[in-house]
């Protein structure tokens, strides 16, 4: 089997030609559609090199170059060697919003936008847990109440327990489109957040007071209040928001490089 590796070959030596990188994103078009759909399983490898050589009628360059296109998407771990292979993986929010946060910081976006979004987006997730009323979710919720209740005078602490409530509460909504946006709008808040809080891990002077909002909403939950459950959450935000502007500034880029 030909070694898999994914150097960079030089425009100029590519037996494709000018052909090299359209053929190479039409390869890894069709490759990605596989991965998601579940035509090449998360943990599989990728068939040999030839094979796919064969199947797209490309040269060992212009696979190779479809394979870093997916390797830097994070959909396949390219194993080198003679035993090497091409390995799918699974999308991860991580990587999703590692490059949203590229594009914001490009776009010279604020910490302030980035939480105005997040009230879009959290808000109407509690709505569609308080229609449902299960306990079984409020059940989830009073643990996570329960484990950040301990830790409410620690604010580097607090702050990471409530963002899990933060994260518990829209991935109990079981909207995929809500839960992926808000993934990436949690990693871009709990980085720049924790840069902030370095070195200050005294008494949070907030915490008890986002600690009873969180409570405030489960009860809301449990008893199946859908609008009050998304004003609440709502007003729980905007406090949020106008704490971190006190603490930041509301002019405060994102910044990926601290």
């Amino acid at each position: 089997m030909a070694s898999w590796h994914t150097d960079v070959v030089p425009a100029a030596s590519r037996p494709d030609g000018d052909r090299a990188p359209k053929a190479a994103v039409h390869v890894a078009n069709v490759l990605r559609r596989r991965i998601i759909t579940g035509g090449l399983p998360v943990g599989g490898s990728l068939p040999p090199e030839s094979v796919l050589m064969s199947e797209f009628g490309v040269s060992r360059p212009t696979l190779r170059a479809a394979l870093r296109i997916l390797e830097s998407e994070q959909l396949i771990a390219v194993r080198r060697g003679s035993r090497g292979g091409a390995w799918v993986t699974p999308p991860t929010a991580e990587m999703l919003a590692r490059r949203a946060g590229i594009f914001l910081q490009y776009r010279a976006v604020t910490l302030d936008e980035v939480h105005r979004a997040r009230a879009v987006i959290e808000a109407p997730a509690v709505a569609m847990v308080a229609e449902r009323a299960d306990p079984a979710d409020v059940a989830v919720l009073e643990a996570a109440a329960e484990n950040e209740e301990a830790l409410v005078h620690d604010r580097l602490a607090f702050r990471a327990a409530a963002l899990d409530f933060h994260r518990t509460l829209v991935e109990l909504s079981g909207n995929e489109t809500l839960i992926v946006f808000a993934s990436m709008i949690h990693a871009l808040i709990e980085q720049q957040v924790e840069y902030f809080s370095r070195g200050s891990r005294g008494r949070y002077r907030h915490g008890n007071d986002r600690h009873i909002e969180h409570l405030e909403v489960i009860e809301h939950i449990r008893a199946g209040r859908a609008e009050q459950a998304e004003k609440c959450w709502a007003d729980h935000l905007e406090a949020a928001r106008q704490v971190l502007e006190r603490e930041t500034g509301a002019n405060t880029l994102i910044d990926l490089a601290r």
